[in-house]
């Protein structure tokens, strides 16, 4: 087949339209540039929307807690929360406020929890609207196929289907495609997994229960004091007379006396588990202006010392994640009160991955940066989320450990600048840090922080006419801090 050729051009192009992909673009658009955002899949959002990853953590600093009875109690806590100083405002709190117009977030108008819910469906939609009214063109179902690459200076990339061929030249290029392909294919240098044996964290595929009886389930846990903690259970019970959202927590009981009979799932890629270092959660979803009780979202590790970035490991791994949802809804039908009727209404559409490549940008945010709360010259934002680690072998419960200092530490710009390439932003998860710091930087309040960063410097790049790392700093964080940007 003859392809046509055809050449385009964009001021800034955004490659992915995740979390961090959507807010880069309409920063960029907002801030004068010509804005075209490629996206492989039909939706943008990413894991915030077709992931179903139905909440925004953490637009707050978050505490830790102290002691494993206070961790469950803050666990299922965060999500009503609106203590301690909120850090991420703007785009973010945008969104938010449009999806709570339209019933589709839970909350109150200019102000975040700490873990801000939202109706992952309703958010395909939002998002589509802010990017549309901001005046950026998007471009679904864009498979990139090389990068214009000279000199170490990205010009732009290749997007091509059965049909047409098309070249893409942008003065600025921003790679949000989560796992930095775009860096890595420019030459970029990359880590990638911990330092010890680079394997990446667990992987999870959300998927979703309907025809729960959940009062039946809270009766089961107020029953069982010794199996959860009584403040748990005074404090779930709580949240569910207030109509509030809850985090149902795993029953291990329950979850020993399958694994005996050989009724529980093993994750891909592990052979057994240790029922009592599993943390893994359900919730209610937010839909239509309230919690839906009967319609339960879940959260667990699925999948271990898998490469996102390598298709056949991807592949086989999105194909076990889904044999474990299947045979976990059995195992909830078969073993836990109030599911005895439940069914799996769906599995998401895209793979939570926590971890793969993080490009080396000229700053390497680290563990000691984040734990001290260190703040840099040249931040473009606030964050102040506890680490979220989780085990790469199914041994070691997650790790939470709160940031010090004043709660927050600054992202810094030269982070999102990958090192010896020119005309290049990165944005999202995979922004240049270390292992431990990544598991703060990799959630979705700080993706899409470090995007609307992206895109403003994009557009501030292209009206200077200097490339990226030329940009002026002080006149990136006024404009950022003019926008409702804390620096």
């Amino acid at each position: 087949m003859i392809k046509q050729n055809e050449t385009i051009q964009a001021d800034v192009l955004v490659v992915g339209g995740g979390t961090a992909g959507f807010v880069a673009a309409i920063a960029a658009a907002r801030n004068g540039a010509k804005v075209i955002l490629l996206e492989q899949r039909d939706h943008l959002g990413g894991t915030h929307s077709g992931g179903m990853v139905m909440m925004i953590r953490s637009m707050r600093h978050m505490k830790a807690p102290k002691s494993a009875e206070h961790k469950k109690v803050m666990i299922t806590s965060y999500e009503s929360s609106f203590e301690d100083e909120q850090l991420v405002f703007s785009i973010a709190q945008e969104y938010i406020d449009r999806m709570l117009e339209v019933g589709a977030a839970w909350g109150m108008t200019g102000q975040a929890t700490a873990r801000q819910l939202f109706d992952p469906e309703i958010a395909k939609w939002t998002i589509e609207r802010m990017v549309v009214e901001a005046g950026v063109d998007v471009w679904f179902y864009a498979q990139v196929t090389d990068v214009l690459l000279s000199d170490n200076t990205v010009r732009g990339v290749v997007v091509e289907n059965l049909k047409t061929r098309t070249e893409i030249l942008a003065q600025v290029t921003i790679d949000a495609t989560g796992d930095g392909n775009i860096c890595a294919a420019a030459g970029a240098s990359f880590e990638f997994g911990d330092p010890a044996e680079g394997h990446c964290q667990p992987m999870t595929l959300y998927f979703v229960m309907g025809g729960v009886k959940l009062d039946d389930t809270l009766a089961y846990i107020q029953n069982h004091p010794e199996e959860f903690s009584q403040d748990y259970v005074t404090t779930v019970l709580r949240l569910r007379d207030e109509g509030k959202p809850i985090t149902v927590l795993p029953f291990k009981a329950k979850i020993k006396e399958a694994l005996q009979k050989g009724d529980y799932p093993i994750p891909y890629g592990l052979k057994n588990v240790n029922p009592d270092t599993l943390t893994y959660m359900a919730r209610p979803m937010f839909r239509n202006g309230k919690f839906r009780y009967d319609l339960i979202s879940h959260n667990m590790d699925m999948a271990y010392n898998v490469d996102a970035t390598d298709r056949k490991e991807l592949t086989n791994a999105t194909m076990g994640m889904r044999h474990v949802a299947v045979r976990m809804a059995a195992f909830y039908r078969k073993y836990v009160p109030g599911y005895e009727d439940a069914y799996l209404v769906h599995t998401a559409q895209v793979v939570g991955v926590r971890d793969s490549r993080r490009i080396v940008g000229d700053c390497t945010l680290n563990k000691d940066d984040v734990l001290a709360g260190k703040h840099f010259p040249d931040g473009i934002g606030r964050y102040g989320s506890v680490v979220d680690v989780h085990d790469k072998d199914g041994k070691q419960s997650l790790m939470l450990v709160e940031v010090g200092g004043s709660g927050w530490f600054h992202i810094p710009y030269r982070a999102l600048l990958p090192r010896g390439v020119s005309n290049l932003l990165v944005a999202g998860r995979c922004i240049s840090t270390d292992y431990i710091a990544q598991g703060c930087t990799r959630s979705q309040a700080a993706c899409m922080m470090t995007g609307q960063a992206a895109g403003t410097a994009a557009a501030l790049a292209v009206k200077s006419r200097v490339e990226p790392r030329a940009v002026n700093i002080g006149q990136l964080q006024k404009v950022l801090a003019s926008q409702n940007q804390l620096i």
